[in-house]
């Protein structure tokens, strides 16, 4: 009895011990998460932000729009981005089932749903990839008047020096429509963003308190 007592204990430390391990790696890979997250995000802003102000244009006057400052703003407006959080530790955890060796089940429920809400937003990402690729460069290529060094860059911004096309291009319909789609995905992105920066820091929060 004694043997199986003392067997029982040792396999209960040796639990703990691999625990406290366990917590730690995921402590440190939520840390990474959460700086690719802010990474990501700001690019989000900008785009949000110079979409925001294309959509402000549209009601001034021709002669009043610069056209420098419009091509910055639709090479923002096309920067795009998608999160690629290190996954790695809570993906081996979660597939080999050693996620079990966490003894709080409230802890394994959030961690073992949280690869697949990173999946849901990175979804919504890729989606305003594809509509910049296949919509707003398209457009651009077709009905704007390109700089030389275009292709070197992550967007298309238009020659600031074409000021006459440009402001055409500035009253065009599609050209406000695909401005105005951006605007709002955008904004879709950013706010799923947000909430899981502050549901990445509570899950944080959960496996600091297990340590």
């Amino acid at each position: 009895m004694l043997a199986l007592a003392l067997e029982s204990l040792w396999g209960t430390l040796a639990d703990r011990r691999a625990e406290a391990s366990i917590l730690a790696s995921l402590e440190a890979e939520i840390v990474a998460t959460r700086s690719e997250m802010l990474r990501a995000r700001g690019v989000h802003q900008t785009r949000c932000s110079a979409t925001a102000e294309l959509r402000a244009m549209f009601g001034r006057d021709v002669e009043d729009i610069d056209a420098r400052e419009v091509g910055v703003l639709i090479r923002d407006g096309a920067n795009i981005t998608t999160v690629d959080p290190p996954l790695g530790v809570l993906i081996g955890l979660v597939s080999s089932g050693s996620l079990e060796l966490i003894s709080d089940p409230g802890l394994r429920s959030s961690l073992a749903g949280w690869p697949a809400r990173l999946e849901d937003h990175r979804e919504s990402e890729i989606y305003v990839h594809d509509v910049v690729r296949d919509q707003w460069v398209p457009w651009l290529v077709a009905n704007s008047v390109l700089t030389e060094d275009w292709g070197r860059g992550d967007a298309l911004p238009p020659d600031p020096s074409a000021a006459r096309e440009l402001a055409d291009m500035m009253m065009a319909r599609d050209f406000q429509n695909l401005v105005m789609m951006q605007d709002y995905y955008c904004a879709v992105v950013l706010a799923e963003s947000e909430r899981l920066e502050g549901d990445i820091d509570a899950l944080r929060a959960q496996v600091s308190q297990q340590r």
